[in-house]
Formats: structure tokens, C-alpha cells, sequence
């Protein structure tokens, strides 16, 4: 049993499997880095294409688009590498830096390092976060019992 969701490419609705969704998601954003900033138009004529070539293969809109029509419709376009160099890097949420990961200080530090990495992953003044923390533990009891989790499920950040 897959995953199913409905998208609207060029103007026209279409059911695809998640797989599918994400390999033509991802080859969108390649094509779209490689082409100027300002040039939305060639990116539209591009999903236009795509929205053709599925009606050709998936002749009914009750039809799943599958990761293999999505293929093959790459490969009938070409590749991202045609369309040019890439001049603006790739956007994935998903990759993060260690910058952005939440830890337990080892430095700034007054029990266990939680409310520091707090601050340091959020972007806020240590003080604060520590002064909140205190301020909840006194008015509601879960809070630390998610400090004591917290304090055994973090890592320490890593040693520069």
C-alpha cells in the first residue's frame, strides 16, 4: 500500500505516489537552481511539458501517477545538467549543520548544559532560557521531568 497525493501541475490536477512526488519535486528544484533567478518562465514551460507527457501516459485522472512514469518523463525531458550549471545552491530542509543540531553544552554550563544548547539551537540569550525554565519548573512539574530527559537523551556538542 503506497501513499498517494494530489498536485497540480500547469494548472492540472494529477494523483501521484509519494515516490513519485518527491523524484519530480527534487528534479524541479535541480532544473530550477541551474536557471536564472528571474526566469519563472521557462520552469512554467517546463511543468507544462510534464503535465502533458503525464496526460499522454496516465489517460485517466482516476490513475496513480508511479514513480516509473515520472522516470520516464525525466528522461524524456533530459537530464538537470542539460539546463545548465547550478548558480544557486540546492534548498533541503532536511540536511542540517551541526550548527543547527540540538545539543548539551559543554561549556556554558550551569547543571547539565540543556538550557544553553536550548538557546544556542533557537538563537536566544542563555539567561532567558534559563530563567523560563525555572519559572516553569515552579509552575508546572512536567517541565522537569523533560529537563531530566533532556539531560540523558542529549549528546554533547561536539568538541571544535
Amino acid at each position: 500500500m503506497k501513499e498517494t497525493i494530489n498536485v497540480n501541475i500547469a494548472q492540472q490536477a494529477f494523483t501521484m505516489d509519494m515516490d513519485a512526488y518527491s523524484a519530480l519535486t527534487s528534479y524541479l528544484d535541480d532544473i530550477g537552481r541551474r536557471l536564472p533567478e528571474n526566469d519563472t518562465e521557462t520552469l512554467a514551460d517546463i511543468e507544462a511539458r510534464i503535465a502533458e507527457i503525464f496526460r499522454e501516459r496516465v489517460p485517466s485522472p482516476m490513475m496513480v501517477i508511479t514513480y516509473g512514469v515520472v522516470r520516464n518523463t525525466m528522461s524524456q525531458i533530459g537530464s538537470a545538467e542539460n539546463f545548465g550549471a547550478a548558480s544557486r545552491p540546492l534548498n533541503n530542509p532536511a540536511e542540517k549543520d551541526s550548527t543547527t543540531k540540538l545539543y548539551r553544552s559543554r561549556k556554558d554550563r550551569s547543571i547539565a548544559g540543556i538550557c544553553s544548547g536550548v538557546a544556542k539551537y533557537f538563537g536566544l540569550d542563555t539567561t532567558l532560557v534559563r530563567i523560563a525554565a525555572i519559572l516553569c519548573i515552579f509552575a508546572a512539574g512536567a517541565t522537569l521531568w523533560i529537563y531530566l530527559i533532556l539531560w540523558l537523551v542529549l549528546p554533547y556538542e561536539p568538541e571544535a
